[in-house]
């Protein structure tokens, strides 16, 4: 089955920017700051995001798209928002493929939902409406083709599908939200419609002939561009929309990667675009004090990957405007406790607090189901330097990182019945922190001297408090030793006593923040 492919006259309608400030990747980058910042506080405690209208599933999707985009890949809040929208219950077609793309995109296994979707489709057309047979529509039926495209989910009636786009776009190049029996030019073209049904094509574009169509959509496009840079579906607007302009700049973007000729050439469009999005960006970090298009206007951002310093989910830039503590892993006291939390479903189970350095081993429990069973992490990540065996279910090894570890993991038995759970692991540091030769942690100071060389130099901090035991130095080694830090180490808290006595035979040995006892 070949794709309709009509022909359109094309118009090229370019507007360029005169007011937006051209963004500098400074400004860039701290968009992406700032609305992250506000998407971590503004999360439901349930791990959802909603908007003003009541919608869930689409808002939560596009900001576990958003986190992705930065790199964000653990964490409370991530972990949350993929343990939310797993168990999130979508029966609209736009819904039901948000959810599919951003859980795959997570890690998750994604089959049955787009089993769903397939079955969602008014069979004559292969079209997708709003809700499980209804008439095909824009953008259901191209959001349904992006999911089938982006978590590679085989359709055999592709051709059929991206026919009825084709054969449903106007003669202005543009696309309606609906399509009366297919017939074009039925009602007026609109901006949201169109951008989606470019995107979809453009995934296709190397295997369809769907190129034109492509062109003229755009061009329709173009025609939608105001001075200010931002584009709106309202000609009579003199002023951009959010909303509509990130649509367009993705849109633009999917199809220049496509190879798009049209697209290729019009990156002056697309930075006028962009100049427009950060302009609007609140004081607050949001735009439109709304979560969906907050979270799809920093997917127009190029991908980042921040730096997280203590693996807590919140890069140390987002912690910095949170006021957070970028080498604790604090992100859970951003939680917010609305009564809709459920342990183990959208909510940490804490399985364990355990040591950094220490070796570590537990089993996960299971109850029903028939023997043998399998293990698998869904999501999310285990402490560096600990693994899951798939076939015993132990969580085994030895930390070497501290932080706030949160996970998904599944058992499955041998019928292939499965459950999920979130869960989470802390790893705390030890009382002893040794910075020379090597950054390591122990737990009496004893010990740390004794992994010493020979005629070597140690560094040893220790924690605020007291050290119940005695320290004998009767090597040659040269020793630091700095009491009264907190259990970071980074400052200074105080003063350590050492309840025992302090003996020094060989080597030598100063003593700052330490008393005896």
């Amino acid at each position: 089955m070949s794709v309709i492919s009509r022909t359109f006259s094309t118009v090229s309608l370019l507007v360029f920017a005169t007011t937006a400030i051209a963004a500098t990747q400074a400004d860039i980058d701290q968009a992406r700051n700032k609305g992250l910042a506000w998407l971590y506080i503004s999360q439901k405690g349930d791990g959802s995001w909603r908007t003003a209208g009541g919608l869930e599933i689409q808002p939560t999707a596009a900001v576990l798209e958003a986190l992705l985009n930065a790199g964000v890949t653990r964490g409370r809040a991530f972990a949350m928002a993929q343990s939310w929208l797993t168990n999130a219950d979508s029966i609209s077609t736009d819904s039901l493929s948000r959810q599919g793309v951003a859980l795959y995109k997570a890690g998750a296994n994604v089959t049955a939902l787009m089993t769903r979707l397939t079955g969602m489709r008014h069979l004559r057309t292969n079209s997708w409406g709003a809700y499980d047979q209804y008439y095909g529509s824009f953008p259901d039926t191209s959001l349904a083709l992006d999911a089938f495209s982006i978590t590679k989910t085989t359709f055999s009636n592709t051709g059929f599908s991206l026919g009825f786009i084709a054969a449903s776009q106007n003669t202005d190049g543009g696309w309606s939200y609906t399509s009366i029996y297919g017939e074009p030019g039925t009602s007026v073209s609109r901006v949201v419609p169109t951008a989606h049904n470019i995107i979809t094509l453009s995934r296709y574009n190397a295997d369809w002939i769907v190129d034109t169509n492509i062109t003229n959509g755009i061009n329709f496009l173009f025609g939608r561009q105001k001075a200010d840079g931002g584009f709106a579906g309202d000609l009579a607007a003199t002023v951009g929309s959010p909303y509509e302009t990130a649509l367009v700049y993705l849109a633009l973007n999917e199809a220049k990667n496509a190879g798009n000729a049209t697209a290729v050439a019009a990156q002056t469009v697309m930075a006028n675009a962009r100049n427009f999005l950060i302009s609007q960006q609140q004081t607050d970090g949001c735009w439109n004090d709304d979560p969906f298009m907050t979270a799809l206007v920093l997917q127009t951002l190029p991908t980042a990957t921040l730096s997280d310093s203590d693996n807590d989910g919140i890069p140390d830039a987002i912690e910095a405007l949170l006021l957070t503590n970028p080498i604790v892993a604090d992100g859970r006291n951003l939680v917010k406790g609305n009564g809709d939390s459920v342990p183990g479903i959208n909510s940490s189970v804490l399985l364990a607090t355990i040591l950094v350095y220490r070796p570590f081993s537990m089993s996960l429990t299971v109850s029903g189901g028939t023997a043998p069973y399998s293990w698998s992490l869904v999501s999310g990540g285990l402490p560096s330097g600990l693994s899951l065996g798939s076939s015993n279910g132990i969580i085994c090894g030895t930390p070497v990182m501290k932080g706030a570890f949160n996970f998904f993991y599944k058992v499955s038995d041998t019928t292939g019945l499965s459950t999920s759970t979130m869960s989470q692991i802390m790893v705390e540091s030890l009382p002893i922190l040794v910075t020379t030769p090597t950054i390591s942690y122990f737990d009496t100071l004893q010990s740390a001297y004794a992994a010493q060389s020979d005629g070597g130099t140690v560094t040893m901090l220790v924690v605020d408090g007291t050290m119940n035991e005695g320290l004998t130095l009767d090597r040659n080694v040269i020793v630091t030793l700095a009491g009264g830090y907190d259990d970071i180490f980074t400052n200074r808290t105080g003063a350590t006593a050492l309840a025992g006595p302090l003996t020094i035979i060989g080597g030598s040995v100063t003593v700052n923040g330490i008393y005896i006892k």
